[in-house]
């Protein structure tokens, strides 16, 4: 289990990807960054986020524990327990929280701004059918969908 408080040290000139930041992460883990770079957050979600991580996450998507314990396909009182008891995510709620923590770092990167962010994957959007982004990210499916209009805001396809 990787706790974010549980880190090494990086070097000063190398700045933490955002995602890390997002996760709760002040700097990658030893360990993990004798990995290549593109296994790192594999061998992450591998290991078990900790609950810092859920807490952080929620915090940035400016979500409820509640709200995130139901896009982890969890309950409020399994995110509890954890949480009294110091135990890591499984592997797929691990997955699943990268990947909301993943889409939320896309949505800061083209909106600049964290209020802006969180407003956009909260309202509904036309290009969805409706739907609001943030509820979609439960399944790999809808998270596809997200990502998609993300990458057609980001080079001018939909606005």
């Amino acid at each position: 289990m990787l706790f974010p408080n549980q880190v090494s040290q990086n070097s000063e000139t190398e700045p933490i990807p955002r995602i890390y930041q997002i996760l709760g992460f002040d700097r990658i883990p030893k360990n993990i960054l004798e990995l290549p770079q593109e296994l790192q957050i594999v061998s992450i979600i591998r290991q078990g986020f900790s609950i810092i991580s859920v807490i952080k996450v929620a915090e940035y998507c400016g979500i409820s524990e509640s709200q995130m314990a139901a896009l982890l396909a969890t309950s409020e009182r399994t995110i509890s327990r954890r949480k009294k008891d110091q135990k890591p995510l499984d592997l797929s709620e691990s997955d699943r929280l990268y990947r909301i923590a993943r889409i939320f770092a896309h949505t800061l990167d083209i909106f600049e701004n964290v209020e802006t962010a969180r407003d956009w994957l909260k309202k509904s959007n036309r290009a969805l059918a409706g739907k609001i982004p943030l509820e979609l990210l439960d399944t790999d499916a809808g998270t596809q969908q997200v990502d998609e209009l993300l990458n057609k805001i980001e080079y001018g396809v939909y606005n």
